[in-house]
Order: structure tokens, then C-alpha cells, then sequence
């Protein structure tokens, strides 16, 4: 509660310290607004949602923007993106197309020969699925797995730094798989539809993709190299591999379900990588929309409405919340008068030098707030900045979505974290001492892969 009426009161401190600074009564109300919401975000006083959904209304009832105007971010076309997408990922949960896909990767030799080779596989498939779920989802559909595989291990095979290690690799390659493409994690999409909104710059699908891949690749042989350090082959590991495939035979052969929803998978990747012309929104609604026709077995749709009706509508609307308060600030002047200020106080006139602190800007307050708030909050800040320093806006402000990804330093910081950390199996010691080196790494690799790539 005490956190909660903190908002309040950092808002009217806001607005009173801003009294003086010259700016339109609108954009003197927003910075209000603006101050209790991110509290509000970062402290997680209130639902992330319920904080956004009441900053707009406060938008409105304060004369910011007329309601149209306000709430017109919540109809915003990458919005039925998440519908689509969070639909399909429903799907592959509930006929377990993600545990087969899981449990058939790491029956492979390749994978479970070694202690090293596991610990890169886990990472490999969690990274994968998390391009297309959330890393939430990809970590919980992910964890029962590898207890499983740590549970098989007999005795004499069992290393507490083994299954800290694995579990590290499993939160962290989750987090950064998410930077593969535009769907992997609700940041890309928030990055995206700012820019695309506020700074007229269009980003692809294809061309997301090639700007993020490599910079993921990167990232996860890093994380690789430094979690399979030191780890040695422990004696009766050679029993693991017969027990994996004996879980895997337990599964039986492929369901309807799987099968539609496979097919549903392979079109929507096909829309988004073929076909440029059509909205990734619209392809995604069309490639779910087959779930609710596809039957199974007993004449039922692949995905019921009950099923789908499960969607994190949470996410949906704190991303129109976020897309609202980032318009608002570009029409208010607020932005542009906040970036102006920041720039002439720290002398930066370069896209490197902007791009740099909008990603330590965006690192530091995803260690204290979801990836998703800090996107929300860090993305507008890095437009405004580039803005009024006068710069192109895409390398500071994708800067500033990447890395929103990151921080790794403690349990509360991405929920990944949270979930292996909640196992007992992993000590705070090692998840801040890897997560740390992980973000100073991800914040060189974000902007080394961008400057790179011109």
C-alpha cells in the first residue's frame, strides 16, 4: 500500500519541480502522470497492466489528449501480433508440441555426451523456443524437462555446480533467445511499434531478424563458454542417455494436435519471412485462425476459445499503455524538451555515444523492473534523445530494446530468473556473479552488433 500511494505523491513532486521549466500545461500534466506510472512500473506497487491502463485514464481525465487519442495505442496493429502469436504458443502447450520438441533434442548423442554438450543444448532449445514463445513460457515448459534430466542423473554422476549451471543456461539462454525476432519478447514489439509511430522508421520482420540474430548467436556461445567452465565429465554418465530415450518413447507418436498445430507454426514463420507486403500482425491472426478450424481426433477444434481466452492479455494491454504514454510524449513536446536537456548536460552529440546510454539506461531499470517496462520507459527516452542531438533515431533506439532484455543479476529481474532460482538449486552468489557478466557482455554486443552492422 505504502508503495502504491507513493506514485501520487512522486507525481505532484514531479510536477511541482517541473513548474518552472517551461513546458506546455500538457506536457507539465504528463510528466506528472508519467512519474507515478513509472514507480508504479518499476516498485510493481500495482499490476504493470492495471498501472498503464490507469495512466491513460489519467491522461485523459487530466486534459492531456482527448480520449481517442489517448486510447488509440491499444488498437495499434502489432497488437493482434501478440494476439496471433500468444495463440499459437497456447496451442503448442496444451497438446505438447513444446514437451516433444524438447524431450527429442536432448535424446540426441549430440547433446547428452557430455556435460558441456548438454548444458549448450538445453541452451540451444530454450533459445529456439523462446524466439517464438515468451521466455516465461519457454523457461516453465523447459524446467520440469531438465529436473527430469538432473533426476536421471545417478548418484555417483551428481554435481551441485552442474545443476546450478544447467539451470543458469536454461534462464539465461531463454532471456536472450527472445532477441531472435520481432515475436520472441513483448520489448521487440514495443522497439518496433515506436519506432514505426514516432519516428516513421519501419522495421521488417526479415530485417529485425538479421539485425538480432547475430547478435544472439554471440551471446550465447559467450554464455556457453562461461557456464561449461571448469564442469568435468562425472563418473556413470553414460546411464543418462538410455534413460532420455526411454522418456522419449514414453510419449508416443504424434497427436492431431500437434500436427495442426505444427502446421499452424510452419505458416505463420512462412508469412513472416515470404511474404514482406502482409502485416505480421494479419499473419499472424490468419495462421492461428487455422487452430479454431483445424479438428482433431474427436471433431473439436485444435484450440478452443476457452484455450485461447488464456492469452496474456496482461502484456496486450501493457503494450498499448506503453505505445500511448510514448505517443503522448512526442505530442506534448515533453520529449523533445527532457532529450535537449540530457544532451546539452552530457555533451553527447554521437548515435554510439546516445546509443550507449540509452542502453545502460535501459539495463539498469530492467534489473529493477520487467524487460517489458523498461522498454516502455527507456525506448521514448532514447528518441527523444536522438531527436535532440539531432541524430538518425533506429541505432539508439533499437539499442535501447535490446538490451531492455538483459539483466541478470538478480532473482526479481526477468522471471526466468525467478523460476530456476525458485528450484533451491541455484545460489544467489552464482546467479549474480555469471548474470553480471552476462549484462556487461550483452550491452557490448548489442551496440559492437549494431555499429557493425551500420
Amino acid at each position: 500500500m505504502r508503495k502504491t500511494l507513493a506514485g501520487p505523491l512522486i507525481g505532484c513532486a514531479a510536477y511541482a519541480l517541473l513548474g518552472g521549466a517551461g513546458l506546455a500545461p500538457e506536457a507539465h500534466r504528463l510528466a506528472a502522470v508519467l512519474a507515478c506510472t513509472v514507480w508504479w512500473w518499476m516498485t510493481e506497487a500495482l499490476p504493470l497492466p492495471v498501472a498503464g491502463l490507469i495512466a491513460s485514464s489519467l491522461c485523459v481525465a487530466l486534459g492531456v489528449a482527448p480520449a481517442k487519442k489517448v486510447m488509440a495505442s491499444y488498437g495499434d496493429p502489432v497488437i493482434f501480433l501478440f494476439i496471433g502469436s500468444f495463440w499459437i504458443a497456447e496451442s503448442m502447450s496444451v497438446h505438447g508440441l513444446d514437451r516433444r520438441l524438447a524431450g527429442r533434442l536432448l535424446s540426441w548423442r549430440c547433446v547428452n555426451a557430455s556435460p558441456r554438450r548438454l548444458l549448450i543444448g538445453v541452451g540451444l532449445l530454450a533459445a529456439l523456443i523462446s524466439m517464438w514463445v515468451s521466455n516465461t513460457a519457454a523457461t516453465a515448459m523447459l524446467l520440469p524437462v531438465v529436473l527430469g534430466v538432473l533426476e536421471t542423473l545417478p548418484e555417483p554422476a551428481r554435481d551441485p555446480r552442474l545443476e546450478s549451471r544447467l539451470l543458469l543456461m536454461l534462464s539465461f539462454a531463454a532471456s536472450v533467445g527472445g532477441l531472435g525476432t520481432p515475436v520472441g519478447t513483448p520489448p521487440n514489439l514495443i522497439g518496433i511499434g515506436m519506432l514505426r509511430n514516432l519516428a516513421g522508421v519501419d522495421i521488417s520482420f526479415a530485417r529485425w531478424c538479421a539485425l538480432a540474430l547475430p547478435i544472439t548467436a554471440a551471446t550465447l556461445v559467450f554464455i556457453g563458454a562461461v557456464l561449461s567452465h571448469g564442469i568435468p565429465r562425472p563418473a556413470g554418465w553414460d546411464r543418462l542417455e538410455t534413460a532420455l530415450r526411454e522418456r522419449r518413447a514414453r510419449m508416443g507418436p504424434w497427436s492431431r494436435g500437434e500436427l495442426n498445430t505444427a502446421l499452424a507454426f510452419v505458416v505463420v514463420v512462412a508469412l513472416w519471412l515470404g511474404a514482406p507486403g502482409l502485416p505480421e500482425g494479419t499473419s499472424a491472426l490468419l495462421a492461428a485462425g487455422l487452430l479454431f478450424v483445424l479438428p482433431l481426433s474427436d471433431g473439436r477444434p485444435t484450440l478452443s476459445w476457452q484455450q485461447a481466452a488464456r492469452a496474456d492479455w496482461g502484456t496486450i494491454l501493457l503494450f498499448g499503455a506503453g505505445m500511448s504514454l510514448g505517443g503522448l510524449l512526442f505530442d506534448t513536446k515533453l520529449a523533445e524538451t527532457l532529450g535537449a536537456w540530457v544532451v546539452g548536460a552530457l555533451g553527447l552529440s554521437s548515435p554510439l555515444g546516445i546509443a550507449a546510454l540509452a542502453s545502460a539506461l535501459a539495463l539498469v531499470v530492467s534489473e529493477l523492473a520487467s524487460n517489458t517496462a523498461s522498454a516502455n520507459v527507456t525506448v521514448p527516452v532514447a528518441l527523444a534523445l536522438a531527436k535532440a542531438a539531432g541524430v538518425a533515431p533506429r541505432f539508439p533506439a533499437l539499442a535501447a530494446t535490446m538490451t531492455a532484455s538483459f539483466g541478470f543479476l538478480l532473482p526479481v529481474s526477468t522471471p526466468p530468473n525467478a523460476l530456476v532460482y525458485g528450484t533451491g538449486r541455484v545460489p544467489l552468489r552464482e546467479m549474480m556473479r555469471f548474470g553480471l557478466l552476462l549484462d556487461a557482455f550483452g550491452l557490448l554486443a548489442v551496440l559492437a552488433g549494431l555499429s557493425l552492422y551500420g
